[in-house]
């Protein structure tokens, strides 16, 4: 096929603070392709998709917050986000009592961020997966778009998104959004968003004839951006018949890698079998030693894990813009063509 038609999707993982990495990424990126003709990441993805923090940077990034200023974000305000991470009193009232941190101060964060902006005022198409416990299924927000006669979330806050998605079980309180319900993190089963936006571009945009016949995108770009996974083996650390106190904070962490993993395999398999021009790169976590490992964590926000983050978002992101930089010069080689506004 000569004349490709690309839906671009940007899809970033969840991961608590571990997306100062993602941002990181991202903002290296953004300097290596967009700086120097004034663009941002977000001129060039038609759909951007995240969950958990990946979803709060996909929407910092739909209002054209420069990506350095998000990765900022995570390295000035992680410790006020997750106070504490090691006392006893917070692992007690995480296993027996509430959540281990009020959702408080989050909120006024992410407002600095996004501020009162609506769903409906985002420059490109989004995806941010959540779980509504009050209908028992999955929750994808998104930008209000006539392709699928789709109006439900033009009026609801980006913060209200924001603070959906990232509400971890047993990390941040349940958040409710009148009417719709209430909301826990999409990470519980879309942590690796990717497959949502596929989904979403598959049904609405891709080979969909306009009024005149022609159809607007017949291909498919997709760059996914990992979080930062730990070794495996560390869940099989010490007694083999775990309690749910044994599991602790490891409990989640197979659910969340498991289906990044899945995605990741049907994105490299079938997806060019269903579409033999696409392209789809996924940007990996970093390799972890078992002494790195100890500082990372979703809610680990010490120096020394931030530091860590840091390091291994320019380790990652200076690669894309020398020795890998052919693997992702093909999303930015055109602008996005889906207006929004």
């Amino acid at each position: 096929m000569n004349d490709l038609k690309n839906f671009k999707i940007l899809s970033i993982d969840g991961g608590g603070i571990k997306g100062l990495y993602s941002a990181t990424v991202l903002a290296l990126l953004e300097e290596e392709f967009c700086q120097k003709t004034g663009k941002h990441i977000s001129d060039y993805f038609d759909m951007i998709c995240g969950t958990s923090t990946g979803g709060l940077i996909a929407l910092a990034l739909s209002v054209k917050t420069p990506a350095i200023e998000i990765a900022n974000f995570y390295r000035q305000n992680g410790k006020e986000i997750f106070p504490n991470h090691n006392s006893i009193l917070s692992k007690i009232k995480q296993y027996f009592w509430r959540g281990k941190y009020k959702n408080s101060v989050l909120k006024s964060k992410i407002e600095t961020v996004v501020m009162d902006k609506t769903m409906a005022e985002s420059h490109n198409l989004l995806c941010i997966p959540s779980f509504c416990l009050t209908k028992s299924s999955p929750t994808i927000w998104k930008f209000p778009h006539k392709e699928g006669n789709y109006t439900r979330d033009a009026k609801i806050k980006m913060s209200d998104v924001a603070l959906s998605t990232s509400a971890a079980p047993t990390y941040f309180p349940v958040h409710e959004i009148h009417p719709h319900g209430r909301f826990i993190d999409g990470g519980v089963w879309a942590n690796n968003p990717t497959l949502c936006g596929v989904q979403e571009a598959i049904e609405f945009f891709i080979n969909q004839p306009l009024h005149d016949g022609e159809v607007r995108y017949n291909n498919l770009q997709v760059l996914s951006i990992s979080s930062v996974n730990k070794p495996s083996a560390e869940n099989l650390a010490g007694n083999l018949d775990k309690s749910f106190l044994g599991w602790g904070d490891k409990l989640f962490t197979p659910f969340f890698e498991g289906q990044a993993f899945f995605t990741d395999r049907f994105m490299t398999n079938a997806v060019p079998k269903i579409y033999p021009n696409a392209f789809y790169h996924r940007i990996p976590s970093p390799n972890l030693s078992p002494e790195q490992s100890k500082y990372i964590d979703l809610d680990k926000a010490s120096n020394e894990s931030i530091a860590l983050l840091e390091y291994f978002g320019n380790q990652i992101g200076h690669d894309y813009q020398a020795a890998k930089r052919a693997l992702v010069s093909p999303f930015f080689q055109q602008l996005k063509t889906y207006k929004t506004l």
